[in-house]
């Protein structure tokens, strides 16, 4: 005795072959009724879609991945940053001079030599 097929696969497959013919006579009827370059963009549409399906899968599944990988425990944050100690120099002496010889030997024209005290500041110092 033969054991007769549940009533929901029998649809399943119903469902299946209407779902082929509806598809091979759309198929048929967009093929006769399109011209040669409307045809060949639709197929280049579908042949680019169809490849870019992996690509997204590829590109998900790297992107879990570097996700998976980037968790990392935090580190403790920095509270204060460190001293930053900034020196400019002053000029050196006698550099004024060279440059009056350089104008014909005229001291108007020669910057002014004097001795620079050097001053310091210290930034961040709590004191």
């Amino acid at each position: 005795m033969v054991e007769q097929e549940s009533l929901g696969k029998r649809f399943k497959r119903f469902l299946i072959l209407v779902g082929l013919i509806v598809s091979l006579t759309t198929g048929v009827v967009i093929v006769e009724r399109l011209s040669n370059d409307a045809l060949a963009l639709l197929l280049g549409l579908i042949a680019g879609v169809v490849v870019m399906i992996p690509c997204l899968f590829l590109l998900a599944f790297l992107w879990r991945r570097q996700e998976r990988h980037a968790e990392v425990p935090e580190r403790a944050p920095v509270t204060a940053a460190p001293p930053v100690v900034v020196v400019t120099p002053s000029m050196l002496p006698g550099a004024g001079a060279q440059y009056s010889a350089a104008w014909g030997g005229n001291p108007a024209a020669a910057w002014p030599v004097m001795q620079a005290e050097r001053k310091f500041t210290i930034v961040g110092d709590e004191s």
